[in-house]
Parts: C-alpha cells; structure tokens; sequence
C-alpha cells in the first residue's frame, strides 16, 4: 500500500492557480468534446453515425478516467523518505548514502532534499509546479501515465477539434490562426464573447498540451528506460541502468503491463527505493546464475 501525502494543497500561489487551471480545463474540454463537437461530427446524417458518437465518446471516457484517476495518485501519493526506517550501521557513503542538513537525517541514494516540500524525495525526478509536489519513486508511475494518456487524449481531441471549427463553424481566415496560436491577441482584435471564441481556446489549449505533454513524455520515457532521473542525466551518471524491462519494472512496478487499463490497479514496486542494483550487480549475479 503506498503512503498518501498529509497535506496535498500547493504551498506557494502560482502552484494553486497551475493546480486549478489543469483541474478546471481537463473536464471543460471533455465535456466540449463530448457535448458540442461530436454530435456535431456525428449529427446522424450518415449511416453509422450514431455508433460513431457513442463510440468515441466511450473512448473519450476512458481516457478521461485514466487522466483523470493518475493525476489524482501524482498529487496524493507520498513518494517521500520520512516513511523510510533507516538502519544507520547500513547507511555506506560510498553508495550513496548521504546527511540532509535540512532534515537533520540520514537520506537515502538518489534520494534529495525538495526546498518546496520540505522533505527528501524518493529517487527525485523534478518538482512540477502543475501539482505542487515531486515527481519521485512512489508516485513516477501515476506521473508518467498521465503524461501517456493526456498526449493520446489531447491528439484525440486535436483531430477532432480540427474537423470539427474548420469545417462546421467558421470559414478560414489568417486572423483565425493568430488567435489560435496566440490566443491573447484577441485584445488587438477586439474581445470576442462569442461561442466561437470560446472553442478556439479550447482548441489552443488542446494543440498546446498536445505539444507539452508529448515533450515531456519523451524525456520521461528516456529517463525510464535506462533508470536515469534529471539530476543523474545531466551529470552523466548511468550506473543503475540494469536493462530495459528491469528498469520498466522499477519505474512502473511489477504489473507495468495492467495498469495502462485502469489507475488504480495495483502495480507494486521492486523494492522501497533505498537499495539500488547497479549495472555491475545485475552482471555479477548473471554470471554466478550460470
């Protein structure tokens, strides 16, 4: 069972207003996609429109309780090392182990101090400042399941989107691209309070996630699949790298297979986070195994 956060409520206010824009925007597009452009896509005109509509609305859903269901484990999971016990005739500086001046404590490797969290973070991957908490061991999972699901999500409703203002509400015009692409220039043009405004928000917001989220995907799924984190790829250190499906399993856990079906399965994890394979250990044990 993984440990819950005792306090889930951003400390610092740009963090809370990041925090509620995501919540507030993740359920306005779905239910614009869901009550606005698909039955205008699938207005019944064509045959098999009415499996479409239900169809996608259906996948729409999914996807929608699994962003939904991961970023709700990234906020409330504890991924840091306060839980840890900590047996201090174990705790060897050469691998890793090291004092935290702040928390007056032994931390474990890979393990480093958060000055927002006021704590030491678990294998610490960054802060992100769009849920007020570290991205660690505990919690990589939900964070980078997320991140899947939001990219699909956010191409899905693209596509959609797309079609949908194009072709259906307005005519092409080069000011339309502008207010896509740079939505605040609405105060050049004149503030629009019409519906149409509104869905090209929605519509730049989606391309805009599409593109940070498709980013961060990549660089995350890097990270997992050679058992890196930031601070360790930005110095070069590599030494925990064991191969890819041992380094799937201690991202995702040992049933990183499921839970790209639903967020709350449980997928544990290969160890607490304080002992870590290395390279040569995995390589070791290979050769005694023969």
């Amino acid at each position: 069972m993984l440990p819950f956060r005792d306090r889930v409520i951003p400390k610092i206010v740009s963090e809370l207003v990041a925090l509620g824009f995501v919540l507030f925007i993740i359920p306005a597009i779905y239910i614009f996609e869901l009550a606005v452009v698909l039955p205008a896509v699938y207005d019944g005109k064509k045959e098999f429109d009415t499996f479409w509509l239900y169809f996608h609305s259906a996948c729409g859903t999914f996807v929608m309780f699994n962003v939904v269901g991961n970023l709700i484990g990234v906020i409330l999971v504890d991924t840091s090392a306060k839980h840890i016990i900590v047996d201090t005739s174990k705790a060897d500086a050469s691998k890793g182990w090291h004092l935290c001046s702040v928390c007056e404590t032994i931390s474990p490797p890979r393990s480093w101090h958060c000055s927002q969290c006021n704590t030491c973070i678990l294998k610490r991957e960054h802060h992100c400042g769009f849920t007020g908490c570290c991205v660690g061991y505990n919690n990589f999972r939900f964070f980078y399941l997320f991140l899947a699901n939001l990219f699909f999500a956010t191409i899905y409703a693209t596509y959609f989107n797309h079609y949908y203002i194009w072709s259906l509400v307005i005519a092409f015009e080069w000011s339309h691209i502008i207010r896509i692409v740079m939505p605040l220039t609405i105060l050049f043009f004149g503030i629009d309070t019409s519906m149409t405004q509104l869905y090209f928000f929605y519509y730049s917001i989606t391309m805009i996630g599409c593109c940070f989220s498709g980013v961060l995907l990549y660089q995350q799924s890097y990270l997992a699949f050679f058992n890196q984190t930031s601070w360790e790829r930005n110095k070069g250190t590599n030494e925990h790298d064991c191969g890819v499906m041992h380094n799937i399993r201690d991202a995702l856990g040992h049933r990183w297979y499921l839970i790209w079906l639903c967020p709350f399965l449980q997928s544990p994890l290969p160890h607490e986070g304080i002992q870590w394979m290395t390279r040569e250990q995995i390589s070791l044990e290979g050769e005694k195994n023969k």
